[in-house]
């Protein structure tokens, strides 16, 4: 788990759960530990048991070191899985902005499709953040706040669809039949 792997939101469910289980078995742990070595003291143990007493006291000692150990280490698991979680969100909102950018090309808005994926092992990058609206047939991408509108379907011929930047006029998007791509 600690190595790079790619996570669909049920495995994350699965490993969180899982991952919160052990917390809870490790925490539990501890504070028997804790109980046990407090109650470790002179009065505990007689003259002859005193060889034992030291002994006992420094596995106790050895059993809290190991547990501190292991709740660092699932730090580290939650420290991946929270990354991870991030990487399925980001991937998930590059999903929904090509999809939506495809819904926009189906209703004729000429929209270019990112070009940059999330790399395997590194984080998203690219435009994200593009809405299409099929009651209104526009589409709006929030990277540079352009919003377009579909051309009309009422007409025989296609109309050009348009572009519009606050505070510019509308215009005709480059191309119409650029394809998806």
């Amino acid at each position: 788990m600690a190595g790079e792997v790619t996570l669909d939101a049920d495995t994350l469910k699965v490993r969180l759960d899982r991952l919160l289980a052990l917390h809870e078995d490790i925490s539990v742990l501890r504070e028997r530990l804790r109980e046990v070595q407090a109650r470790q003291d002179r009065g505990t143990w007689s003259a002859r048991g005193t060889s034992f007493a030291g002994a006992y006291g420094r596995s106790l000692d050895t059993a809290a070191a190991n547990v501190a150990e292991l709740l660092a280490q699932l730090a580290s698991y939650r420290d991946a899985l929270t990354e991870s979680g991030g990487q399925l969100v980001l991937t998930d909102e590059q999903v929904h902005d090509r999809m939506a950018r495809l819904a926009a090309r189906e209703a004729g808005i000429d929209t270019p499709m990112p070009t940059t994926t999330t790399p395997r092992n590194g984080h998203a990058s690219g435009p994200a953040g593009y809405t299409y609206d099929p009651t209104t047939r526009t589409g709006h991408d929030a990277g540079t706040g352009t919003t377009q509108v579909a051309p009309s379907t009422s007409t025989d011929s296609p109309a050009a669809a348009t572009s519009e930047s606050p505070g510019q006029p509308a215009v005709a998007p480059p191309s119409q039949g650029a394809g998806i791509g």
